[in-house]
């Protein structure tokens, strides 16, 4: 005797334009995606407005039908390979393949030259390997911003270094899913005390952090600051301290707001360095979340957030997910900027009792 168990899933959403991620806990075996917008629209040319995936199909596929006139039948199917749906698991971070680097200039922010820049986007997150120089970012990762296509990128928050030539790098496809995530510093500097922001003058200690944060107001962290030599990286004051969040994303000493700024008088500190290419290391400079200072959180800064921030996030919170990327923009499951999307999903099951 055998069971039969399905069921689905459904809902919408208004594209952006962008790929969107769908996360749906009880996972699926098959989908559909109607495209209302276009559906109802009016076309000269072909355009996608009904697409299907099932499990089995390659990454990316989809089963695409179209239409390409005012009526509303549609008049068109093909299976394409590329464009369509793909299944993600934030949990599962496997890094692209390695992709040849030529250099790494001295300027701010550092310029990464190559050959490809397939598949990056700005705000991707890059690792760095076996660079001859710059020995000091390997195995490190980068949040990039400036593309040029198929010639270079930037390290968006790092500061400049000595130039480099040849390696490698991999895009790092998931951030760590445990929230808020621990995150490399590339620089320390003092901060003004009202606003947080990169002040000479200043006391407090204004971060800059090497990937993307998302720390918030009232977080409490921990300061990860090895010794490497007696300049780098320097500030060993810091290790082990532990502070609160007090002003987030305020500009740093080269106007780069990926910061955090926190309760800590480093006016008697030494400086900060990140070391050279000769100063060999292994353990990074890092901000480690531990948990939350709800007094900072509910009452912080009122000239910055005259409102109030009342962020309950501390160190432990799981934000693994499964679902499936739908590919954004015109003929494609995601849709173009505006489109209004429908879609179902199924999961089944059958099995011997």
């Amino acid at each position: 005797m055998s069971s039969v168990w399905s069921g689905t899933n459904q809902g919408s959403f208004t594209s952006t334009g962008a790929t969107k991620i769908l996360q749906i806990r009880s996972d699926l075996d098959y989908m559909w995606v109607y495209n209302l917008t276009q559906g109802a629209a009016s076309q000269t040319t072909a355009v996608a407005v009904k697409f299907y995936w099932q499990r089995g199909f390659p990454a990316g596929s989809m089963w695409a039908t179209f239409k390409s006139n005012a009526a509303a039948a549609a008049n068109l199917e093909q299976y394409i390979t590329t464009g369509g749906f793909t299944l993600v698991n934030n949990t599962i971070n496997v890094p692209g393949a390695s992709v040849a680097l030529t250099s790494i200039t001295n300027a701010t922010p550092p310029v990464v030259a190559t050959g490809s820049t397939a598949g990056l986007a700005n705000g991707d997150t890059v690792r760095i390997f076996n660079t001859v120089g710059a020995q000091q970012l390997g195995g490190l990762d980068f949040t990039i911003g400036a593309i040029v296509a198929n010639t270079s990128f930037t390290l968006a928050f790092m500061r400049a270094i000595v130039a480099a030539t040849t390696g490698t790098f991999r895009r790092i496809p998931y951030d760590p899913y445990m929230y808020p995530p621990t995150r490399m510093i590339t620089k320390i500097n003092r901060a003004d005390n009202l606003t947080g922001a990169y002040s000479a003058s200043g006391t407090q200690a204004i971060i800059t952090l090497s990937v993307t944060h998302a720390f918030t107001v009232g977080q409490s962290v921990r300061f990860v600051i090895p010794t490497v030599t007696s300049l780098a990286f320097g500030m060993t004051e810091l290790n082990g301290v532990q502070a609160s969040i007090v002003a987030i994303n305020q500009v740093d000493i080269d106007s780069v707001t990926n910061t955090i700024t926190v309760d800590v008088d480093i006016s008697s500190f030494t400086a900060f360095a990140f070391p050279l290419t000769a100063d060999a290391f292994s353990t990074p400079p890092q901000v480690v979340p531990v948990g939350e200072q709800m007094a900072v959180a509910v009452y912080p800064n009122p000239t910055l957030y005259p409102n109030g921030v009342n962020q309950i996030g501390d160190s432990e919170v799981n934000l693994g997910y499964i679902g499936i990327a739908l590919q954004g923009g015109a003929g494609f499951p995601g849709g173009a900027s505006g489109d209004v999307m429908y879609w179902v999903a199924g999961k089944s099951f059958s099995g011997g009792i």
